[in-house]
């Protein structure tokens, strides 16, 4: 299954913004599962589901939905209906309950505690390897302000992993046109490092349009990984049965110059320009 933990699930984005692009058609596929929790105040309803067929394994997800798809609906029914994929988002534009079951147990998720990392703090340092193959220490860029998210290449839906990567194409062009933020690099480290080598890094940090001078994408040795991870308060989960199938959430952190932690974003509300804004309030670089 797959969960985002640790924040809200939510895209803020128009579909009429795909329609302007001329993008590809949305795409209909059928969904069956149960309802895991409800959030109609953000129009959003989170489902167990069984494979959705022609697109991606059984996962947990939080999806988008319209109020009067919600209405009605409540924790353990069971439903199918209609999941829509368009270029920028993923909404369920039908839902029918077919009956009802008691939840299972949720898996007990981490607690935030004194090892997860505080502002003020020096990021512990780490063995990583980057797109190209290159070995690089994360202490390498110590007088650079930087910003770290984390994804994984096989992340099925537009709103989770491939929004970070939106949002750091967006930031990347400001920084392009800013001269004061000329030292600021974009890290981006694999969940997934034991799939996502340099040779899968590549050719998808190529089409997130990554510009190798200034957004680099990183894995490690798994272990080296989970520990590096780990300080940040990222965690994720595999199911033994589909290694595709990841339990994860979502932080972007901001680290200034002198190699300390400042601040941090959990799940995907943030904005380009407040991460703008916080890589500008942090440290920078002695002169």
């Amino acid at each position: 299954m797959y969960r985002l933990v640790l924040g809200p699930l939510v895209l803020a984005l128009l579909a009429a913004v795909a329609g302007c692009r001329g993008g590809p058609p949305p795409r209909e596929f059928e969904i069956v599962g149960q309802i895991q929790a409800l959030a109609p105040e953000r129009g959003e309803v989170t489902v167990k589901h069984q494979d959705i067929k022609g697109f991606m394994p059984g996962m947990t997800m939080a999806f988008k939905a319209a109020p009067d798809v919600l209405s009605g609906k409540k924790p353990g029914d069971l439903v199918t209906g209609t999941l829509v994929v368009e270029e920028v988002q993923a909404y369920i534009s039908k839902l029918a309950v077919t009956g009802h079951r008691a939840l299972e147990a949720a898996a007990p998720l981490p607690a935030d505690g004194s090892a997860i990392i505080q502002p003020g703090d020096p990021v512990r340092d780490a063995a990583l390897v980057d797109q190209d193959g290159q070995a690089r220490r994360f202490s390498g860029w110590r007088g650079h302000r930087l910003a770290l998210t984390f994804v994984y290449t096989r992340c099925p839906l537009p709103q989770f992993c491939p929004l970070m990567n939106q949002h750091f194409r967006t930031v990347q062009a400001t920084l392009d046109r800013t001269p004061a933020l000329a030292d600021v690099r974009l890290l981006t480290m694999s969940l997934d490092p034991g799939y996502d080598t340099p040779q899968v890094l590549k050719p998808y940090a190529t089409g997130a349009g990554a510009d190798p001078a200034r957004w680099i994408f990183l894995t490690a040795e798994p272990a080296a990984a989970a520990d590096f991870m780990a300080q940040f308060g990222i965690f994720t989960e595999a199911n033994p049965a589909n290694p595709a199938d990841i339990t994860h959430n979502l932080r972007t952190a901001i680290i200034g110059a002198d190699g300390r932690f400042a601040a941090v974003h959990t799940g995907n509300r943030w904005t380009p320009d407040q991460l703008v804004a916080d890589l500008t309030a942090a440290a920078a670089p002695a002169h």
